[in-house]
């Protein structure tokens, strides 16, 4: 059992990928954090851009590691692997935390040895640096050994760079390398699913919403289709305990495929999945806002 009189060692895996104009204030974040027992760990999935001047630049502060372009699956694992803290936690480079993120998630896991994972509301910016929270039921801080369901479901807001988590759970998993959209929920789906977890309602990262961000997440859902529904359902680590949830998902995935295709203009694609949503799950008809998209695109 851990001492919560100690000073554990935390992990902190930041992957990057051409993003070193952001990375700066990533790695800063950590080093002001409230809690300085840590280990930074950036690992660059084959940047050509500044990447690793900028992380050059924090000398010994950080363990830097390039890797040649795997995906940032890839990157997780590597970190993972690499990882010596008693809890880790992942940052994007192009998000930063707020300086008691770390302090805040460590106290709650060493109070109750019986949760696994913490993970936090989170702030939104856009680029005018303005700040709001993601949309969720939500508001107080609790605990549930079910959270996997309302994750799968689209109803957390789950970032990954929000998640504290024991080193003996994180490692017992890893991010699906086969999958370029999605693969954060198929690897946090499991660690819910081993372990219970705790909701904190106060907003401990910032995602940054930038041009970058929002057009690569496009393209991969784009691409992606529907294959991480089935990735997810039929892990035989589950044994079918999610079965009950592949009708919604299916219905939903479509749903978030013909959002996507509509905003980008590509209006026969939009309809084809639209259609596929409602026959998988026709009750999503009454989703009033999809099926006024649906109407104005065929004109």
């Amino acid at each position: 059992m851990i001492d919560q009189t100690a000073d554990p060692l935390v992990s902190i895996i930041i992957p990057t990928y051409n993003y070193g104009k952001y990375l700066e204030r990533a790695v800063r974040s950590c080093l002001d954090q409230t809690h300085k027992h840590l280990e930074i760990i950036v690992i660059d999935d084959g940047s050509t851009d500044n990447t690793r001047e900028v992380a050059q630049g924090f000398s010994d502060k950080i363990i830097y590691i390039h890797q040649q372009n795997m995906g940032v699956s890839s990157a997780r694992n590597h970190g993972l692997e690499r990882a010596r803290g008693e809890f880790i936690t992942f940052l994007d480079a192009d998000d930063y935390l707020t300086e008691d993120s770390i302090k805040t998630s460590l106290s709650i896991l060493l109070r109750y040895p019986d949760i696994g994972t913490v993970f936090s509301q989170t702030y939104s910016e856009d680029a005018d640096g303005s700040h709001r929270t993601f949309k969720s039921a939500l508001r107080e801080d609790c605990v549930s050994d079910k959270f996997y369901e309302d994750l799968l479901m689209g109803h957390l807001p789950f970032q990954t760079c929000g998640v504290m988590m024991r080193r003996s759970l994180a490692r017992q998993f890893r991010f699906p390398v086969d999958l370029s959209n999605g693969e954060d929920v198929a690897y946090f789906t499991k660690v819910l699913f081993a372990a219970k977890a705790y909701f904190c309602a106060k907003p401990m990262v910032i995602n940054r919403r930038h041009p970058d961000s929002l057009r690569h997440n496009v393209d991969l859902i784009k691409k992606q289709g529907i294959e991480p529904v089935p990735t997810i359902l039929n892990d035989p680590y589950y044994q079918g305990a999610l079965d009950h949830l592949r009708q919604d998902l299916t219905a939903n995935r479509y749903l978030e495929l013909f959002r996507r295709f509509y905003l980008s203009g590509e209006k026969s694609m939009a309809k084809q999945y639209y259609l596929k949503g409602i026959r998988t799950k026709p009750s999503r008809i009454f989703k009033i806002d999809y099926l006024i998209k649906f109407i104005k695109a065929w004109f």
